[in-house]
Formats: C-alpha cells, structure tokens, sequence
C-alpha cells in the first residue's frame, strides 16, 4: 500500500506538471490571438514561473517596440521595455491602478473577481521620443487546481486619447465601474513600518524584537508586502514603494 501511494503521488505530480505546461500553452495561443486579431501588443505573464511571453502585433510598428507579427520570451513578469516607455507622470498613477486592481480580484476570494478586467491609457514613447496615446487592458487567471492569481495578460492599442480615469469591467454582465485609488490604503500603517524597516537593512528577527511581534508575524507581512506590491521579493517591494511615495 505504501508504495502505491509513492507511485501515485508521483504519477500525479508528473500529470500536474504536464497540466500546467498545456495550461500556459493555451493562454499564449489566447495572447497571440489577441496580438492578431487587434494589433494589440499582448503581454502574458505567469506569475507561478515569473516568465513572459510578448506578442507584437502592428501596434508595436508605431511604437517601435519589438517588431509586428514575432514574439520574445522574458524571465521576468515585467514589460520593461513597455514600461520604460511610458510617460513619468502617467507612470506612477498606472502602478497604483494595477495595484489596486490586483489587491480587488486577490481579495475577494470568490472566482467572479476573475470576471472583470482594468481598463486604463498613458502615453507611450517611439524611439524617437514622441508619445502616443495608448490603452491598457489586464485579465487576471486562475491556473486549474490553484488559488489566488496565476496569470495575468496585457493588451496594448493606440487610442485617441489619454484619461487619468481607470474602469474595471465585468465581462460577464457589462457592468463597469470606476476605480477608487486611495494609495493610503495599499499598504496599512504596519506594512510601512516594516517595509521601511526593511528598507533600513533590518531583518525579520531584529523587526519582530523592536515590534515585539513573533518573527511569523513579520514574515507573513513581508509576504503580504510582496503580493500588494507584486514584486518578487521585499528589495524590489521596497523600490517601487519609494518610487510610488508610499515609503520614503
């Protein structure tokens, strides 16, 4: 009996790991459809394996970014080549819609958050420095078998022009919304304090001696830390903070 189990548990992890590689397989077919079907440039991002996969259709000839109809793999679940093309003062206000929008759909706890998507525009640079104005469109999926956000998909199109303004959409039942940004609610009163700790070079164990708080504590803020501000660790947390004005 005992074997048998052995064997099942790793038949059923070989089965889970194929799951998971056709499961990506098909939302890359669903980015390269949208990069065709709209010109769109689209973004998928597996968050699990902290990859990209970028499809450039027509809309990246205008803004000479990669180029139409090829596609590049990343390791890393951020654009930067897009978002280093982004106007400074639409950059920090699309941080904290996306931000919000990620804390709305991994709070809810319920797989219709999954049903809306963000809708917003900035203004994005050409190589040769002139802007143009470009919506954004990201859709968060559950993987099969997991909980909480497994990955997420950006589309990019010209547009005429550019709102401060971001909607959440549902697709389900067309119902659409504003987005309430309040960037003092992202991170509460704790998290800063120990995200600026943090910041200070202080490790969890010396945060939870002064907080007096368990060390389990402190490394289960760290994590919350981490997903509200999707970064991949509390170093790059820390970063965007700073640049978001939520720490100094």
């Amino acid at each position: 009996m005992e074997i048998d189990n052995k064997l099942n548990e790793k038949l059923r992890q070989q089965m889970d790991g194929r799951w998971e590689e056709n499961e990506e397989i098909e939302f890359r077919l669903i980015a390269q459809s949208y990069a065709k079907c709209e010109n769109a440039i689209a973004v998928l991002s597996n968050l699990r394996s902290n990859r990209s996969f970028i499809y450039f259709g027509k809309t990246s000839q205008t803004l000479e970014i990669g180029q139409a109809n090829t596609s590049q793999e990343v390791p890393s679940i951020w654009e930067e080549e897009i978002l280093n093309r982004t106007h400074p003062d639409d950059l920090r206000r699309r941080y904290l819609q996306e931000m919000a929008f990620f804390h709305f759909v991994a709070t809810t706890h319920s797989e219709k958050a999954f049903h809306w998507y963000l809708e917003n525009s900035m203004r994005m640079s050409d190589k040769k420095g002139k802007y143009h104005h470009t919506r954004h469109r990201i859709f968060y999926f559950q993987g099969k078998g997991q909980r909480g956000i497994s990955y997420a998909l950006c589309l990019y199109n010209l547009t005429t022009k550019t709102s401060k303004q971001a909607l959440l959409k549902n697709t389900l039942t067309g119902e659409e919304r504003l987005l309430d940004i309040d960037d003092k609610q992202l991170l509460t009163k704790r998290e800063k304090t120990i995200l600026t700790m943090v910041k200070e070079g202080l490790s969890s164990k010396i945060i939870s001696e002064q907080l007096q708080i368990s060390k389990n504590t402190i490394d289960r803020h760290r994590q919350n830390i981490i997903s509200k501000m999707q970064a991949s660790n509390t170093a790059e947390a820390c970063h965007k903070a700073i640049q978001l004005g939520l720490i100094e």
